[in-house]
């Protein structure tokens, strides 16, 4: 039997088709829904990201055009929390999510920034600050902060902040990926301005001369847009709301900071002559437990005594290896690993990836025969032995003892004159909550409901008296990379503790087990 087709129905088809093809129909009157149900609509170009930590992310076509570039992508080689993978299973993210998370976070508080203040930020502040979030750690080695804070120390390269190098590799990103600019004018973002405000939102100011206002990207009265990702002066950021949330996701930690909540209640009031990103004054406590949070990550893993012996490791084979691991600059040169970062060509091939190559070299270099070996030790488990630890009570920041010094002296005790430093490692875990032995929220600016325009500062007597008196914690550990000669560095270092009026260490564990 053959069945006919109502015709208000082929119609509706027609115009889903037609519809598709980009054409508007206007259907006859026995259509029963209006012809504008059926108008297309103009297709979002935001592309949408499924993270784990904040569910469906939508972000700006630039945005996505900057993360497929090989200098973006490369951080999918790089672990977020470096050797804690060793010891946390779950540890195994890389720092190109947590960029991701970051530029979301970005927006969103920028958004939310907009929404308070239309007259204070526009549609390309929010751009441009989401740019410096996705951004913010492209300059990142292997490993993350062990190649900045341990490796370039050990081969004589200090005072270097991944920032900067963040600031070199956006530089290249963009003198290589060329297709970018049109993008960017597209965005209806300036070539010069724009991007000396994204590099100054992850580095600081660019201008040297000293002067009531150094930066170069915003007015004074954007200042605040300087706070977004990473707040220098109140050390509260987007930067840190994500790695949180994101790493005790992946840790296996509860993260009792609600970034959510908390940024519900900011909002940007003038402090004098700058503006600065302000808090309710009831949001208080919250704003504690978020740095209560970042030093109990540091202590619980970030700063785990295996994951400390782990990067000792690591960052052995690394020196031992560094003349002997090259990669190609931009004119062919050839650069060792500790050269890479005076040349971006040859720093996007430097990765993770570097523990491999190690590990495959062949054993025709004795160095590299020895870099292999102490890699070995760490995937079998032989870890660098630990003696023990002193708690470094009541004594500033510079007056801790530096490691390379430490490991000296305390050879140097051994009466027998058997031990040498390249036997004992000492490594310093310091505790606080981002601001050394100063309350960091002694410094934060607060509003409240009854005066919602004038910002102010909240006494900690004010609010409660189990809050801490201290904020910043040392502690000195020494490893002994021989077993055999564990029970001697311990002799020495009870010697050198007792020489330096620091606790006893305590009792001696093996790592391993």
């Amino acid at each position: 039997m053959e069945m006919t087709m109502p015709a208000n129905f082929r119609n509706s088809i027609r115009v889903n088709r037609e519809c598709q093809n980009g054409r508007v129909y206007h259907p006859n009157l026995y259509n029963p829904y209006p012809y504008f149900w059926w108008k297309r609509k103009k297709c979002s170009t935001k592309k949408c990201f499924q993270d784990p930590v904040h569910g469906p992310i939508e972000l700006h076509p630039l945005l996505v055009k900057i993360i497929d570039t090989p200098q973006f992508q490369r951080l999918r080689n790089i672990k977020q929390l470096g050797a804690t993978y060793f010891v946390y299973p779950g540890a195994s993210h890389n720092r190109f999510e947590h960029c991701i998370g970051t530029c979301h976070l970005a927006g969103e508080l920028a958004r939310h920034l907009q929404a308070q203040h239309p007259e204070l930020i526009d549609d390309k502040d929010i751009l441009c600050v989401e740019i410096a979030g996705l951004c913010h750690d492209l300059g990142h080695g292997p490993f993350s902060h062990l190649f900045d804070n341990k490796f370039l120390p050990r081969v004589g390269i200090t005072k270097l902040k991944h920032e900067e190098v963040s600031c070199k590799m956006f530089d290249h990103l963009m003198e290589t990926n060329q297709h970018l600019e049109g993008h960017f004018t597209d965005a209806d973002l300036n070539m010069d301005e724009d991007l000396d405000f994204i590099k100054e939102i992850i580095t600081g100011p660019l201008n040297d001369e000293k002067s009531s206002w150094n930066y170069r990207g915003r007015p004074r009265e954007k200042g605040f847009l300087y706070e977004i990702v990473s707040n220098g002066p109140y050390k509260v950021d987007v930067d840190k709301w994500d790695y949180f949330a994101r790493d005790s996701y992946h840790l296996g930690i509860k993260n009792s900071f609600d970034h959510k909540r908390f940024m519900k209640f900011l909002k940007v009031l003038k402090v004098g002559e700058d503006t600065h990103i302000c808090q309710r004054d009831k949001e208080y406590l919250n704003l504690y437990e978020m740095f209560h949070v970042r030093s109990s990550l540091h202590r619980r893993a970030y700063q785990h005594r295996v994951c400390s012996a782990i990067d000792a490791m690591i960052c052995d084979a690394l020196v031992v290896a560094n003349k002997h691991i090259c990669f190609p600059g931009k004119d062919g040169k050839m650069l060792m690993i500790s050269e890479t970062i005076t040349d971006m060509v040859a720093f996007e091939k430097l990765t993770d990836n570097v523990l491999l190559q190690i590990l495959h070299a062949d054993n025709r270099c004795d160095f590299m025969v020895e870099a292999k070996h102490i890699l070995n030790r760490i995937l079998r488990r032989d870890l660098y032995d630990y003696v023990g630890h002193s708690k470094l009570r009541a004594i500033a920041s510079e007056a801790i003892p530096k490691c390379f010094e430490a490991e000296a002296e305390i050879a140097g005790l051994d009466q027998n004159k058997e031990l040498k430093k390249d036997d004992i490692v000492v490594n310093v875990r310091s505790f606080d909550f981002c601001m050394g032995k100063e309350n960091p929220l002694d410094h934060f600016m607060f509003y409240n409901k009854d005066k919602p325009d004038t910002a102010f500062q909240i006494p900690t007597d004010e609010i409660s008296d189990m809050l801490p008196q201290t904020f910043q914690d040392h502690e000195i550990q020494v490893f002994s990379k021989d077993p055999k000669k564990s029970g001697k560095i311990k002799e020495c270092f009870q010697r050198w503790c007792r020489h330096k009026g620091y606790p006893g260490p305590l009792k001696r564990r093996n790592l391993a087990h």
